[in-house]
């Protein structure tokens, strides 16, 4: 999904389920702004303050300055009377109208007191609310772990406090969140979950919103027309409510989908009359990133009709509004399609020039889908213009992007992955009966539509019989890799419980014995204490940095940025850093580099590499010791560097353990320096990744030589 458009979702969400769904209990709801004034001049005490929170969030979506202003002058009151429940509402009424002005942190900021407030006065219903809210705040920032985290405890309290209204708003969240990172069986099942809740509720305008949620998935999915009949849902019920309450947002939503639906399938007078629906809602309610979004979808429309002349204008027209509300992620496809129409119309120069404008613009954004579109479009540009080498170049782009793609290195982080995966386990632990009713009713469907392929299964016997050869051996690898992983899982664990608890627990002890006994201490024992502890903290930061860069490695998350660079730089910086513990066992550290060597690499690979074996070989060569780093060319294009130090060596069994997660032989340096065996093991994967080899020769008291060779820039 491109990211403004998510943006414009959560802002909408973050609007519907605030205003209509779960403002905090104050009594004066939907009373007219003028009575809530006369209240606000006329009374005091608890009800002043009421009337100045139920005022503030009326007025937040038009006056947002005024709204603040209103609720900052409760919470001071509401402290002047000691009174927690109003603090609290003003907390929250604060973060609301901080997240309408775009000022995320300080909306945070004002929920976390919240928060604090009705954790104090066990308000499990306040605290749903609360938690919703912040999980909207830490999902509009992308930080989707801490925001499943806030969502989850808001299902969890308001269960217990029968909030149904909040436990479906936080439902349809994850499901969204889900959807956004491609979980599209996750984002289903929590949406269902959400629809279940919001029926209890009998909140009819949340139930739109999750027929809405689902026909994006189903689009998403290229299931056209099942979005379809899920827009058409949601439209309904938004045209119903819009009776009511003249708030079209809903309305314009579905129709902006649907129009975009009749693009795709070719229906460009269908979309066209959507779109232009949007467009006028949208100028009635003078929003200006509604405008330019329809200028953008009407210069698409148009561009797709040939009428190339009235396209360019709405896309300038388009351009401008996104450039006055500060959305640079929509811009890189505006210039796309005003490239297009530039070459269309005989500016084949000009045209090309936009369009290589958006691109880089798509790329600063890591808008990775929009670069793919971007691609093919130029590819299909350099071919008309027979340039080979370049349509040939745009599609080797493609194929880069895709497999970055494919291999998850979109948005979702190793830990985040970890994190939804908990929750959503947790969640399943705790699923109602209704939910599971509805789940049972899916199933049945799913069993249906599997004997049915069973059926045509019998008649394809031989294919089945291949799939099922495949599938075996793909198992059987899987299985080797699994091992593998779970063999890496131990490893991880008994690095966290043995050699990252016990220098946490030796500082621990040093610190409270310091604590306890400081004013017994003379200054050589205080500095013989600090260097304790500061030896400790720098194995913790080393053993953290291998750790990150080794559990980023084992799940394929970091990609490689090969380049080239000064080897003579690089390693020289990378020693400077590491001179002062050479320096503290009197260890003499020489360069034998020249200077015009180049190699192609990733740069943060190869100074963990550097550091890593200068770092062992620091911490295994005894004080008044010598380390060497040279460095030379090859006649295969290759560049070795050979580290050499007169340390303590190691016999051939040492030798074949050292690149062995498994191992759990590691010994520790000269002066009791802990090693856990993990810095090699990172030291030969980053290697590999650079299209290089590590070879490692040692003697018992002699030292030891470790070459790595790099291909030559």
């Amino acid at each position: 999904m491109n990211k403004s458009t998510m943006l414009f979702l959560c802002i909408f969400f973050a609007q519907f389920i605030t205003v209509k769904d779960i403002t905090l209990a104050m009594p004066y709801n939907n009373v007219p702004n003028d009575s809530l004034r006369r209240v606000v001049a006329n009374a005091n005490g608890k009800e002043k303050i009421n009337a100045q929170l139920e005022l503030a969030m009326l007025l937040f979506n038009s006056e947002n300055t005024e709204a603040n202003a209103i609720a900052l002058s409760a919470l001071n009151e509401a402290k002047q009377i000691k009174d927690k429940p109003l603090q609290m509402q003003a907390f929250f009424a604060l973060g609301r109208i901080s997240h309408e002005i775009n000022n995320i942190n300080l909306s945070q900021t004002y929920l976390d007191s919240a928060l604090v407030l009705a954790n104090e006065l066990d308000d499990l219903w306040s605290q749903s609310d609360i938690l919703l809210r912040s999980g909207i705040n830490q999902h509009t920032l992308g930080d989707h772990l801490k925001a499943l985290q806030s969502f989850n405890m808001s299902v969890q309290t308001g269960r217990q406090a029968e909030n149904y209204r909040a436990v479906g708003a936080a439902y349809s969240m994850m499901g969204t969140v889900f959807r956004v990172n491609g979980l599209y069986d996750r984002a289903i099942e929590y949406i269902i979950k959400s629809r279940l809740n919001y029926e209890k509720a009998d909140y009819v305008e949340g139930y739109a919103w999750d027929a809405y949620l689902l026909g994006r998935i189903y689009a998403d999915l290229q299931l056209n027309e099942k979005a379809l009949d899920y827009y058409k849902q949601a439209l309904a019920t938004y045209e119903e409510l819009a009776k009511k309450d003249q708030n079209k947002s809903g309305i314009v939503i579905c129709y902006e989908q649907i129009g975009i639906l009749n693009l795709e399938a070719g229906n460009t007078y269908e979309a066209r009359k959507n779109i232009e629906y949007t467009l006028k809602i949208h100028k009635e309610s003078n929003s200006k990133y509604g405008i330019s979004n329809a200028y953008k979808n009407l210069g698409r429309i148009e561009y797709e009709s040939a009428n190339y002349s009235l396209a360019e204008k709405y896309l300038k027209d388009a351009l401008e509004g996104k450039t006055e509300v500060g959305d640079q992620l929509s811009k890189p496809s505006i210039y796309q399609y005003l490239g297009l129409c530039s070459i269309k119309t005989g500016r084949t120069s000009e045209g090309l020039d936009l369009i290589l404008k958006g691109l880089d613009q798509a790329i600063q954004n890591n808008q990775k889908r929009i670069q793919l579109d971007i691609y093919t479009k130029l590819s299909e540009v350099y071919l008309s213009l027979n340039n080979l080498e370049k349509a040939i170049d745009c599609q080797q782009h493609l194929i880069n992007i895709q497999d970055s793609m494919l291999l998850g290195a979109v948005n979702i982080k190793m830990e985040q992955l970890q994190g939804i995966y908990e929750i959503d386990a947790k969640n399943n632990q705790i699923a109602e009966l209704e939910q599971q009713n509805q789940i049972n009713r899916l199933t049945l469907k799913q069993n249906r539509t599997s004997l049915i392929f069973m059926i045509i299964g019998i008649l394809l016997t031989l294919i089945i019989a291949a799939v099922i050869y495949i599938f075996n051996r793909r198992l059987r690898q899987n299985n080797i890799q699994l091992a593998e992983a779970n063999a890496a899982k131990d490893k991880f664990l008994a690095i966290i419980a043995h050699d990252l608890r016990g220098p946490i627990h030796t500082q621990t002890a040093f610190l409270q014995h310091l604590h306890e006994e400081f004013d017994s201490f003379d200054a050589g024992e205080l500095r013989k204490l600090l260097k304790i502890l500061l030896d400790s903290s720098e194995n913790i930061s080393d053993l953290l940095d291998n750790l990150l860069l080794w559990s980023q490695s084992q799940v394929k998350k970091m990609e490689v940025n090969t380049r080239e660079l000064e080897l003579k730089g690089v390693i020289q910086n990378t020693v400077e850093k590491l001179q002062q513990s050479a320096n503290l066992k009197q260890i003499a550290i020489s360069l034998d580099t020249e200077n015009q060597l180049k190699v192609l690499s990733d740069a943060n690979m190869l100074q963990t590499i550097i550091r890593n074996i200068v770092s062992n070989a620091i911490k295994f060569t005894p004080r008044g010791g010598s380390i060497n780093v040279k460095t030379f060319a090859s006649a295969q294009k290759e560049v070795t560097i050979q580290i050499t130090d007169t340390g303590l060596g190691m016999d051939s069994e040492k030798l074949n353990q050292l690149f062995d997660i498994t191992s759990k032989s590691h010994s520790q340096g000269t002066e009791n320096e802990k090693s856990n065996g993990l810095g090699l093991i990172l030291v030969k994967d980053f290697v590999e990744k650079n299209r290089g080899t590590i070879n490692i020769e040692s003697e018992v008291g002699k030292g030891t030589s470790v070459i790595v060779t790099l291909p030559q820039a």
